[in-house]
């Protein structure tokens, strides 16, 4: 089996024949049995796969000869784990992917922190103003506050009614929010990408795991909340005698 790069430069196709030499001079030619791509074209123009008992006899080696052994997982995140049980249990060494790609693993980390302190910032934001609605809010409405507190209502009564506004901004921001970012989504995930180095990669790739969508509801209602808690302790120390004398 012929990476696609390696076999674009032979131009060899499927069933056509291929001569393949080693490091020690042996020669042996081989049918072209498939063509893969690996997703990074750096790796298709150089890797190619024959069945184990022919590469043995090419290189002359015993049945017991093996350099490597490669273990799929069908969660990535068990490898370090993995690894470690396999060398203990068979004194080998076990690299895990996770390890080889630590240079890769550590671009991805930094860009999350940065994707996720935008997002804070912007809530912190959007927190803020929340914040000066509310605050304009209760000085516009300080006669209609007395005259709740007058007629019976008291301050946690009145906290709880902003900050029952302040959630309901809240979740109306958080659901549109979820609207507008699914829809953006859809859209980004059919715009063209091609790029040499990744060819099975059409358009943009997306990530559409509910994860994303639940820290975005939940920092979105914890930010409103925390934004109109303050103003809502101060609607509720609200004194209506002082506010209808002044009146």
């Amino acid at each position: 089996m012929l990476g696609k790069g390696l076999a674009d430069m032979m131009e060899a196709s499927i069933g056509e024949s291929v001569q393949v030499t080693t490091a020690t001079g042996e020669r042996a030619m081989l049918r072209v049995s498939g063509i893969f791509q690996s997703g990074i074209a750096d790796a298709d123009k150089v890797q190619c796969y024959a069945n184990i008992k022919t590469v043995q006899k090419l290189l002359a080696r015993p049945s017991s000869y093996y350099t490597d052994i490669n273990v799929k997982l069908h969660d990535l995140l068990e490898a370090p784990a993995m690894g470690q049980e396999l060398a203990r249990r068979f004194g080998v060494d076990a690299l895990d992917v996770q390890t080889a790609n630590a240079q890769f693993e550590t671009g991805s980390d930094v860009r999350n922190i940065i994707s996720y302190a935008v997002g804070v910032v912007l809530l912190i934001v959007a927190g803020f103003g929340i914040y000066n609605i509310l605050n304009m809010m209760i000085y516009e409405k300080l006669d209609a506050i007395a005259i709740l507190k007058a007629t019976g209502f008291s301050g946690s009564d009145v906290r709880r009614i902003f900050l029952l506004l302040s959630m309901i901004i809240g979740v109306a921001g958080g659901v549109s929010g979820l609207i507008g970012g699914f829809t953006l989504q859809n859209i980004i995930d059919n715009i063209p990408f091609v790029t040499a180095a990744l060819p099975t990669v059409k358009t943009f790739p997306i990530d559409y795991s509910p994860k994303y969508y639940i820290i975005a509801v939940t920092f979105a209602l914890l930010t409103t909340w925390v934004a109109g808690w303050f103003p809502a302790r101060k609607a509720s120390q609200v004194d209506p005698v002082e506010i209808i004398r002044g009146k």
